[in-house]
């Protein structure tokens, strides 16, 4: 059921970049710097699951790829709606000095990374 959770994400992600141009286009908050490395980031996870043979090192990529998938989608659709219900949101996201973009993205990275801390300690702890 993993397995297929995975293949689901990736191939969401791949959708995800291909539909709104982030692998073909400098778009947005996204482009080359969040589409493509997004997409082959999943895909090398996606793989290194899939031929891991250790049960705890195929459950720690699992966790590691699910909020890694979450965290970058969280941010994109965001900002997505962020754009479709503002008016203004070139001017609220991306004009420096106020722009809030960056924030958005490291607030769901942080998050990413502390669910996935918190997931491997649990994991850790209930191995020992």
């Amino acid at each position: 059921m993993k397995g297929f959770a995975l293949l689901v994400m990736t191939l969401l992600t791949i959708f995800y970049c291909l539909r709104f141009g982030y692998i073909w286009t400098a778009y947005g908050h996204g482009g080359q710097i969040t589409g493509i490395p997004f997409a082959l980031i999943m895909i090398g996870l996606a793989i290194a699951y899939s031929t891991s043979k250790k049960e705890e090192r195929k459950e720690k990529l699992f966790y590691t790829t699910l909020f890694y998938f979450l965290a970058v989608a969280s941010f994109s659709l965001t900002v997505e709606i962020i754009r479709s219900t503002t008016t203004d949101y070139f001017e609220l996201l991306y004009v420096e000095p106020n722009g809030i973009v960056n924030k958005i993205f490291l607030g769901f990275i942080l998050a990413g990374i502390l669910a996935t801390v918190l997931k491997f300690s649990q994991i850790k702890k209930r191995k020992k």
